[in-house]
């Protein structure tokens, strides 16, 4: 149910606001009950709503009937799905730096030029309340910077809803701040009172659970983990980068940085050995070169890797249980009967994670967040050789985004784990990190 007090507040037409809340709190479930309910013409904008769409995209995706891939619906077409093109709508297109993206296949976006597509196709709507679920999450510094802007532009014309996870994200224009948790609203504040208070992170365990078996990557000395020469993606006339060089060495945690649209989660999906154009490349993981004839999976059980097309294509009707048991088999779903090793440590994960009183509920059960919590000790639970972390806060609130940073720098400072790590927010910083890579747009 929607609180009576946030409701009687977003009746003064007027008047804006954030929603402030935990993970499992309701956010999402509180943002479509508010979308659906409204009396005035409202448009939701929501991470619920992108996995959505892009599902429906892999489902209408005619590639195995095609002589090239299927790109589906453009950009621009699924904006112009939401209304007609208006001149400050082609303005906003300009202020997001979106004129290289409108003509791509949805499924071809990154997560950040998604969300701007998201949020243009919502406008074309005209509302006149604008409900925004975790609006930044994917968004590089500058787009966060120009999305800002924006909303509070567009508070002086439109009533705003803005569901976050995170204090620094309570943009000018929301001078009031609603505090929800699981257990309903905890309070209403003005933007600017101290938030810290509602966030109280529990101290941290500094030792980490063991896995049961524990294979030790062996490579000779000197060489590298990741070695990748002169690599190029493109689509069609589309180059997403050319001449890249980049090698890894044990030891090394590196932070890939850039804007979005640039490649950065291409090129880790080119050493977890999910991007169709690694073959076509020259890319050499563990000392080995792909597409070599060597076993895929004599790969994979040295990789850890969290990112938002893992979530999505994490489908299974599954325990959350045993999606953490599974990080120690690569696989999406448990396929054999786990060891009582594998359980202990999965549940020692989970009760890590405060997710212990989830372990048998459903993974689709629980909020993004929540999710993203989950996959996150399906990583780390087999204490990978290779940690590949892109956007691993995305969707997180204050507190599990400490616990989580907090996590991986115990990681990348006290064991043999090299940690690949990919964020837009300043203030996810890891202590861990000793090298950069800065890709250009």
């Amino acid at each position: 149910m929607i609180s009576t007090e946030i409701n009687q507040f977003l009746e003064r037409r007027a008047a804006s606001c954030a929603i402030l809340g935990t993970n499992g709190a309701g956010k999402s479930r509180l943002a479509a009950e508010l979308a659906e309910r409204s009396d005035i013409p409202t448009a939701l904008v929501s991470l619920e709503q992108q996995l959505a769409v892009l599902e429906e995209e892999r489902r209408n995706d005619d590639s195995d009937f095609m002589d090239c891939p299927d790109p589906g619906r453009s950009a621009l077409e699924f904006i112009r799905e939401g209304g007609a093109i208006s001149s400050r709508l082609e303005a906003y297109f300009d202020e997001f730096r979106m004129g290289s993206i409108l003509g791509r296949g949805l499924k071809y976006l990154s997560t950040g030029e998604f969300r701007k597509v998201q949020l243009c196709r919502a406008l074309a709507v005209q509302p006149q309340r604008l409900i925004l679920d975790e609006p930044f999450d994917g968004l590089d510094a500058a787009s966060q910077a120009e999305l800002k802007v924006v909303i509070n532009q567009l508070a002086e014309s439109i009533q705003l809803v803005l569901l976050l996870n995170r204090v620094d994200e309570i943009v000018e224009a929301m001078q009031t701040v609603f505090l929800i948790d699981g257990f309903g609203l905890v309070g209403r504040v003005e933007r600017g009172d101290d938030l810290e208070r509602f966030f109280k992170m529990d101290t941290l365990q500094e030792t980490l659970p063991a896995p049961p078996e524990y294979e030790r990557l062996m490579l000779p000395a000197q060489t590298p983990l990741i070695d990748l020469r002169q690599v190029r993606v493109a689509y069609g006339d589309s180059v997403i980068f050319s001449g890249l060089d980049w090698r890894v060495m044990p030891g090394e945690h590196w932070q890939v940085s850039g804007p979005n649209g640039c490649g950065k989660t291409t090129l880790l999906e080119m050493v977890t050995g999910d991007h169709p154009q690694l073959f076509a490349n020259e890319v050499n993981v563990f000392g080995i070169r792909r597409g070599s004839g060597e076993s895929v999976w004599d790969i994979k059980k040295h990789i850890g890797h969290v990112s938002s097309s893992v979530q999505l294509n994490y489908r299974v009707n599954t325990s959350v249980l045993h999606v953490v048991v599974s990080g120690f088999h690569d696989s999406i779903g448990v396929y054999r009967t786990p060891s009582p090793g594998e359980l202990s440590c999965a549940r020692e994960w989970l009760k890590l994670m405060h997710l212990a009183h989830k372990a048998d509920r459903p993974l689709r059960s629980l909020s993004y967040g929540e999710q993203r919590m989950a996959l996150i000790a399906r990583a780390m639970v087999k204490r990978p050789a290779l940690l590949v972390l892109d956007e691993p806060c995305q969707g997180l609130d204050e507190i599990n985004r400490r616990m989580v940073l907090k996590l991986i720098d115990f990681i990348g400072h006290l064991s043999e784990t090299t940690v690949l790590y990919v964020s837009h927010h300043a203030t996810d910083q890891l202590s861990c990190v000793n090298r950069c890579l800065t890709m250009g747009a």
